[in-house]
């Protein structure tokens, strides 16, 4: 075989090859839906897409509580992450230090939580200058699970008396 004709050879291949990983990405994007769907708008992390039972103008100063308390609890959530990192590379050490790793991580594990009820109060705070009923619409959007991949959203189970 000539130069010339390996080179369309490859050529052609390569195209046929872009062609069906396009056709296997766009079957997987559109999968059962049809081209013609619209997704239903997520607005993102749950907490941010909750935002969206709100008004325009509400919902605006929600996202912007939510900026707010994410940049304040970010420094936490970096110790958190470092302390962990930290605790699970000392595994290799010889002799372990098994109690002051596991001390490292639940210290990690208050730090998250100590951010993510930072979070909550704010997002409380925000919600008690709401009306009533954008206040129920909000709770009832924050209370609701994420929906997953290719599921219907489940309530959670009610209290047990």
């Amino acid at each position: 075989m000539s130069r010339r004709t390996i080179l369309i050879l490859l050529f052609v291949s390569l195209a046929l090859n872009l062609f069906v990983l396009g056709a296997v990405a766009g079957a997987r994007f559109f999968g059962e839906r049809g081209p013609g769907h619209r997704p239903e708008f997520r607005g993102g992390p749950p907490m941010f897409a909750a935002g969206a039972a709100l008004s325009d103008t509400e919902r605006s100063a929600y996202q912007d509580v939510l900026h707010s308390a994410a940049a304040d609890a970010a420094p936490k959530l970096r110790q958190a992450r470092a302390l962990r990192h930290d605790a699970w590379s000392r595994l290799g050490t010889d002799p372990v230090d098994a109690a002051a790793i596991a001390a490292d991580l639940d210290h990690a594990r208050a730090l998250e939580t100590e951010a993510r009820g930072d979070v909550d109060h704010k997002i409380v705070d925000f919600a008690a200058k709401l009306p009533v009923a954008d206040r129920g619409k909000l709770g009832q959007a924050l209370s609701t699970p994420p929906q997953r991949r290719g599921g219907q959203r489940q309530p959670p189970p009610p209290p047990a008396p």
